[in-house]
């Protein structure tokens, strides 16, 4: 979308089609500038669950790490060696259900 900036006194304004302002919350808004140019978002706090997310994005490395060297363990891999401990044999059809 292309918009033309709009005097305002000595300043220009941008007017945003109402569906965005809807669709994004825009009623208090943050700019920052960027490398790309500049951002305008919500100033809307962010949810617990919004957060949460945010964490887990930042550190799924350390995560994903931590399942690979505990995947690697000895002692965990003796545990799944074990056939009654083995989930090789569950159909994953049931369980997706």
């Amino acid at each position: 979308m292309s918009k033309t900036l709009t005097n305002v006194g000595n300043s220009k304004a941008l007017i945003l089609p109402s569906e965005m302002v809807k669709k994004y919350n825009l009623d208090k808004v943050v700019i920052e500038e960027t490398e790309d140019g500049i951002l305008i978002r919500s100033a809307v706090q962010k949810t617990d669950f919004q957060l949460a997310i945010e964490k887990l994005r930042k550190e799924k490395n350390a995560l994903y790490q931590r399942i690979e060297s505990q995947a690697n363990d000895p002692e965990t891999i003796k545990y799944y060696a074990k056939r009654a401990n083995n989930f090789s044999d569950v159909d994953l059809d049931l369980i997706e259900e």
